[in-house]
């Protein structure tokens, strides 16, 4: 890289294919950067220190005290404005950059975690999720990968959009405390919106996009969103560690016991659960043989066995005495 054009770099001069190929010259190496900061600060002192004195033959009349010092306030002044603007613009590169480098951080099995991002942004993971979010958010946009089931509270900035990306949807945070349950496994998605407002993406149909006002969720029906109400608040006290059964058929409590804990769940015998709701709250860390045995308590159609070498819980239905 020459020398004249690390100048024009300086001074903001480049075109846009120059300033690319100068801050990947920039990247290459360490070394690179040191050479740059030395012509920078060449530069600044030559600013400073203005023309050099020319012969005694040709001296003009010499400038007066306040305009040297008039023109070296410019130099600083400018040398400060270019150092401000490729700060700035090598900043911004910086974070792009950083963008670029996801972490990913999973909830384990039977219990909730909260995380803070360098926003200031909260996330709640539960058990089993996961969110990936890069080192440093963009210069644009703040964007995350979740799945699984997440409780966003977002610091709020119009300018600069938060992104919840899933297998199924994105969402766009217009307002500032949601809930996103997404399981690629089952193809299911919701997003429930408690404050602010939410954009949520098909991401299937990129046509297809709905902007949900508070204790509205949207769901993924045959690959479509559909406009609800939120029917209970309590199914996301999980934050608090509680696994809401209200409303449930068997089938829909084993689906929540095997995302909740990581568990594969086998059910059999000739027995009929499917028509049987549950109501009550679980408290979740207290584990799944607890969460069976209240379960048990509400009904006495099964038995249960756990083998944990496998991780794989038998659930054996009993036949109903028939009626007299």
């Amino acid at each position: 890289m020459d020398d004249l054009t690390l100048q024009k770099y300086l001074r903001n001069e480049l075109s846009e294919k120059e300033l690319v190929e100068v801050l990947d010259w920039l990247d290459a190496s360490p070394e690179n950067q040191r050479r740059l900061d030395r012509l920078d600060y060449l530069s600044n002192v030559a600013i400073l220190l203005g023309p050099a004195e020319q012969p005694a033959a040709t001296l003009r009349r010499p400038m007066s005290r306040w305009r040297r010092t008039l023109r070296w306030s410019a130099g600083i002044a400018a040398g400060l404005l270019v150092g401000l603007g490729i700060g700035q613009l090598l900043s911004h590169r910086a974070m792009d950059l950083r963008s670029q480098e996801f972490m990913a951080i999973t909830a384990p099995n039977g219990q909730s975690i909260s995380v803070t991002l360098n926003d200031g942004s909260h996330v709640w993971l539960n058990a089993g999720s996961t969110l990936e979010y890069p080192t440093l958010f963009s210069s644009r946009r703040r964007q995350v990968r979740v799945s699984g089931e997440a409780m966003f509270e977002v610091e709020h900035d119009a300018s600069w959009p938060f992104v919840v990306e899933t297998f199924a949807c994105e969402a766009e945070v217009l307002g500032t405390k949601f809930n996103i349950l997404a399981d690629a496994d089952s193809h299911s998605f919701s997003a429930a919106l408690l404050e602010g407002r939410l954009k949520i993406r098909n991401r299937e149909h990129a046509d297809e996009s709905l902007i949900l006002s508070p204790n509205e969720e949207a769901n993924l029906v045959d690959s479509h969103l559909q406009l609800e109400k939120i029917s209970d608040p309590d199914d996301f006290r999980w934050i608090d560690g509680l696994m809401n059964l209200n409303g449930l058929t068997f089938g829909e409590v084993i689906d929540k016991l095997k995302r909740y804990y990581g568990v594969q769940i086998v059910v059999e015998g000739p027995g009929n659960l499917t028509d049987r709701r549950y109501h009550g709250k679980i408290r979740v860390s207290y584990g799944i043989d607890h969460a069976l045995d209240l379960l048990q308590m509400m009904t006495s159609d099964f038995t249960y066995a756990h083998d944990n070498e496998t991780n794989t819980i038998y659930i054996h239905r009993r036949s109903r005495m028939p009626m007299n």
